[in-house]
């Protein structure tokens, strides 16, 4: 189908809103997962035990993508994925305040791993939902296509932060901000058909 009837009075309002809180997210999802291991290292642990905080991050992630998948049984997935933006402002926080030791540190990262993930797996159930099987195909790569703006410039920006002298707690706000945008966002969907499901 054209990308024009994405814009129609019909889909507009879910092809905004979508394609505003896929990208707000991905730049949460992606401060995560690209700045980890810098991270960790300035910190002074040595590159494979940031490896291994990497994999505590994808590990809980996989996990949060799993538990997603369950729940939409029981909860409808539009509250579920709002939850899982709400998660990722506390979560992604509460990791840039860092762990007393590198356990504690794998452990919030695996948390905020979770929640970010469980988002983007929650965004992709509502683009499936949220429009007509023969637009649905379009509406994907569109929404993903623009909102895949956000992986590249979420690193550049978290190092642009961390250049003015920002530190790693309040560049972890600021970049959490993402999925608080998104989770916004996603109330406007609230009133439509995606929610029913």
């Amino acid at each position: 189908m054209p990308i024009a009837d994405l814009f129609s009075p019909a889909h507009i309002r879910s092809t905004v809103v979508l394609t505003i809180a896929y990208m707000a997210h991905i730049m949460t999802f992606y401060f995560i997962l690209k700045w980890i291991p810098k991270i960790v290292v300035d910190m002074g642990y040595a590159p494979s035990a940031a490896a291994g905080v990497l994999v505590a991050a994808s590990a809980g992630g996989a996990t949060g993508s799993i538990l997603l998948g369950l729940l939409t049984a029981r909860v409808r997935l539009l509250r579920l994925t709002i939850a899982a933006m709400i998660a990722s402002v506390i979560l992604v926080s509460v990791f840039g305040r860092g762990g007393s030791n590198l356990a504690q540190l794998s452990m919030l990262a695996a948390a905020a791993g979770f929640a970010t993930n469980a988002g983007v797996v929650g965004l992709f159930a509502l683009l499936a939902r949220s429009f007509p099987t023969g637009l649905r195909a379009t509406a994907t790569g569109f929404v993903i296509g623009v909102g895949r703006g956000g992986s590249a410039l979420a690193p550049a920006l978290a190092g642009l932060l961390f250049a003015w002298g920002f530190s790693l707690s309040l560049v972890a706000f600021l970049m959490g901000l993402g999925s608080a945008i998104a989770a916004a966002a996603l109330f406007a969907l609230r009133n439509r058909t995606a929610e029913a499901h």
